[in-house]
């Protein structure tokens, strides 16, 4: 996707926003409602791949599934030219690596409140029957306010969810792994 190019004739792109390994954000423009957004690519390599694009249409599911003060919020998905993707709030703030680069070490009490606000949201999810399983700093934005959100849902696993890695394998941020997803149990 091409920065300035419309999606849908509806979200206008601008420039990006972030990258991960298989996917990028920018910021966009809803042009029906005269509001900035968050929109979601996958990298050109994983476009056309049916396995990522099944994980990717399953993100956008799980996310727009849940509704809590500290998920991202998604107001769209679709897919234009051949390319899936999702439309997201837009958080002004940081991520939590990124706060955690410039000002750490923090004061007790302030972990404390975001460990609050996080759990709580894992905790929503879980109930809702959503395994989050890619929990990093760098899937945590901070907006303005200090209200967390938890963001990319691109490997949550369904609990009823049978068929979204294989045993043995797995998904998610090596340094960030649980002990049950290093064996494959997850």
């Amino acid at each position: 996707i091409q920065q300035r190019a419309l999606i849908k004739g509806r979200y206008r792109v601008g420039r990006r926003l972030g990258d991960g390994g298989m996917a990028i954000v920018y910021l966009g423009h809803d042009l029906r409602l005269g509001r900035d957004v968050a929109i979601k690519t996958p990298r050109p390599q994983f476009a056309a791949d049916p396995a990522f694009r099944a994980r990717f249409e399953r993100e956008a599911r799980a996310a727009a599934s849940l509704s809590h003060p500290n998920i991202i919020d998604v107001h769209d998905v679709g897919e234009d030219d051949g390319t899936p993707f999702i439309v997201m709030e837009l958080v002004r703030g940081q991520s939590l690596k990124e706060i955690i680069a410039a000002d750490a070490p923090f004061h007790p009490d302030d972990v404390a409140e975001l460990l609050g606000q996080i759990g709580g949201a894992l905790d929503y999810a879980h109930a809702r029957g959503y395994v989050h399983r890619d929990i990093k700093p760098g899937n945590i934005l901070i907006d303005e306010h200090g209200r967390a959100k938890l963001v990319d849902f691109g490997i949550a696993k369904g609990l009823a969810d049978t068929d979204l890695t294989e045993a043995g394998g797995g998904f998610g941020t090596a340094a960030y792994l649980s002990p049950e997803q290093a064996e494959g149990l997850m």
